[in-house]
């Protein structure tokens, strides 16, 4: 009932600015804390973004001029822009990485090209709640990120501002997709079967993408590192495990994305990257 007197009450859109940054990196091959099988991952996040991100816009876009609201209009215009910046900067990084021995070009190709073609065979509606279900799942880890800075300091100086700043904006934007899907009559049944196929894939194709990696790194190779990498993503505190309950609150009747209100958290960490210059200066206070 809440959601349905919001959604019928004139509100400001959220804020969501369409940023430039200035990133160059250092070339460093295990860039996270060192961890090849961990640093492959990401690497595999990096590549499934260029085309997924374009498939995100290409999916809230087919229903822009469906949407009444205004504040939503504006938000999904500042979605789009931010998905852009996000594929610009992963293009770059992507070129990075393959000039410093990592080349990902062959799994944009052979999966993210293959699963994505794939889903744009799917109607429309379909699509759109395919892209509510990987921005849950890119919001989550974004917000691991924000949220944990112990794990953030792992990222190696300058390849960190890049995960951040993408960390952020996923936060930000994090409803829009969803509030687009309900806005133009999007069902609960629909939203909850895609996110179940989703999960599937989504889990297969990083894992065989950063498989694919290690293979062709053998500095990454071994049980060792194996074993390192899974306690950082699935252990005790694994960065993975701690998205279990965020992800299934996707499956609640009534799920909002701002039901996991992050508001307090993205105003620190736009401070942190001096996003925010009144909140720059509070963050240094409270340092």
């Amino acid at each position: 009932m809440e959601r349905m007197i919001r959604a019928a009450s004139p509100r400001a859109p959220r804020p969501m600015p369409v940023r430039r940054v200035d990133l160059a990196y250092a070339a460093t091959r295990y860039w996270f804390g060192g961890n090849p099988q961990v640093t492959h991952v990401m690497n595999a996040l990096s590549a499934a973004f260029p085309e997924g991100e374009k498939f995100f816009m290409d999916s809230v876009a087919h229903y822009r001029k469906r949407i009444t609201d205004p504040a939503l209009r504006q938000e999904v215009a500042r979605f789009l822009g931010q998905e852009a910046a996000h594929t610009r900067e992963h293009v770059a990084f992507n070129a990075w990485l393959a000039d410093n021995g990592v080349e990902t070009k062959h799994l944009e190709e052979s999966v993210v090209l293959f699963l994505l073609n794939r889903g744009r065979t799917l109607p429309p509606r379909a699509q759109l709640a395919v892209t509510c279900a990987l921005e849950h799942f890119t919001s989550l880890l974004a917000e691991q990120l924000l949220e944990h800075p112990e794990l953030l300091e792992k990222f190696e100086p300058s390849i960190r501002k890049l995960w951040a700043w993408h960390a952020i904006e996923e936060s930000e934007h994090k409803a829009v997709a969803f509030d687009v899907y309900e806005a133009t009559g999007g069902k609960y049944a629909t939203r909850v079967a895609v996110m179940a196929g989703v999960t599937v894939f989504f889990l297969l194709a990083i894992n065989h993408m950063k498989n694919d990696l290690v293979r062709r790194d053998p500095g990454a190779q071994g049980f060792r590192h194996w074993l390192s990498g899974i306690d950082v993503m699935w252990g005790r505190e694994g960065w993975f495990r701690r998205l279990i309950p965020g992800y299934l609150d996707y499956f609640r009747p009534g799920f909002h994305p701002w039901d996991r209100d992050s508001s307090a958290l993205l105003r620190r960490a736009r401070a942190a990257l001096g996003f925010d210059p009144e909140g720059r200066e509070a963050h240094a206070r409270a340092a």
